[in-house]
């Protein structure tokens, strides 16, 4: 899921700026008051936070009838969340907020996992198991002589929706095929690897090109989460460009 609550609070914000009830009721709520002091007392703020951000991304989304932050200049994070966001479609967000923000984060799929499932994971190298992962063909190899795993440990939705969210672009890097060719060719990376941590939740996974993905395991790529870079054994360090989750 998203580590950073304030990821979290600002995306959803931007959500019920930008589609309104509609937002509030795809959250689970019937009124604004109600979302407003459910989801502020979630994050530990005080009631009337999620309105003030709602607020604040009125003027970027073209919002007049609401006042409050109209005549201010837009922070830089809030341009940042609405040119990340402004593509999508309400059905579109409202499957990554559910996936991503809203979901328990206490039940993490490797609650899941047998010993029987943990002894087979392992028979497999990290590259192996995250090439099958990535692979949308349902009659993979390792599912058909692996089918009492297949539904818990290949089971893909996490990694699915976060390609959705950053629309097939690689974090480092920014590079897409689907702009020149009309195909997606991004990756999921987990970043503890899977086959020794089991840990299949969004805050391990980030989205590379092949090219980055390939470096990354070769070059012996460790992430920061509080810098948001890999560094290399050779000292070279890549920043994302894209981080709307870590």
């Amino acid at each position: 899921m998203i580590t950073d609550a304030n990821r979290k609070i600002s995306i959803i914000a931007y959500y019920i700026s930008k589609f309104d009830m509609d937002a509030v009721k795809a959250l689970g709520y019937s009124t604004y008051t109600d979302a407003f002091q459910a989801i502020s007392k979630r994050f530990g703020k005080t009631n009337s936070y999620m309105r003030l951000r709602r607020d604040e991304f009125d003027p970027v989304i073209g919002k007049t009838n609401r006042h409050g932050w109209n005549m201010r200049n837009p922070r830089a994070g809030v341009l940042v969340i609405h040119n990340d966001l402004k593509n999508y479609t309400f059905e579109e967000l409202t499957v990554i907020i559910h996936d991503l923000v809203i979901d328990d984060e206490t039940k993490p799929y490797n609650s899941i996992i047998t010993a029987d499932d943990r002894k087979i994971i392992t028979e497999f190298s990290e590259e192996e198991y995250e090439r099958i992962i990535n692979l949308n063909d349902a009659g993979a190899s390792i599912r058909r002589v692996r089918r009492n795993i297949n539904v818990r440990i290949l089971n893909n939705k996490i990694q699915k929706t976060l390609k959705n969210l950053y629309q097939h672009r690689c974090q480092i890097c920014g590079a897409t095929a689907e702009i020149m060719y009309g195909v997606d060719v991004s990756e999921a990376h987990h970043i503890e690897y899977f086959t020794q941590s089991l840990n299949n939740n969004a805050s391990n996974i980030i989205i590379l090109c092949p090219d980055h993905h390939r470096i990354v395991h070769k070059a012996n790529g460790v992430f920061d989460y509080d810098t948001h870079c890999f560094t290399y054994d050779n000292a070279k360090v890549d920043t994302l460009m894209y981080n709307l989750h870590l």
